[in-house]
């Protein structure tokens, strides 16, 4: 038996999602470590340690997913996310919004 999906809504596509104004607006740490909130990543190790990339990915993808505007604002620097922006993994419609108001990230 087959089931059509193609009319579902999805749950990710009613979710809201924040991008900020500007990037100067992103006052995350560029180095060290970054302890993620419960409202952001309720998985193990909420630590992360921005020198590894797997942290970073963990850290970025899970803050652009489910973070507050203030959330984003205080964890994510401009530094590392314009470094590793064309490795996250991210949902299509939250790379857009981003690419959208800030051009740069797409180049």
């Amino acid at each position: 038996m087959t089931i059509d999906t193609a009319g579902r809504v999805r749950t990710e596509s009613t979710r809201g999602f924040a991008v900020p104004a500007s990037l100067a607006d992103l006052a995350g740490p560029a180095e060290g470590s970054l302890r993620l909130p419960d409202s952001v990543y309720w998985g193990p190790e909420p630590i992360v340690d921005l020198a590894h990339w797997d942290d970073v990915a963990k850290a970025y993808e899970a803050t652009l997913r489910e973070g507050t505007l203030a959330e984003v604002q205080a964890l994510v620097s401009p530094t590392i996310l314009r470094r590793w922006w064309s490795s996250l993994f991210l949902p299509v419609r939250i790379r857009r919004a981003w690419e959208s108001r800030f051009p740069e990230l797409a180049s």
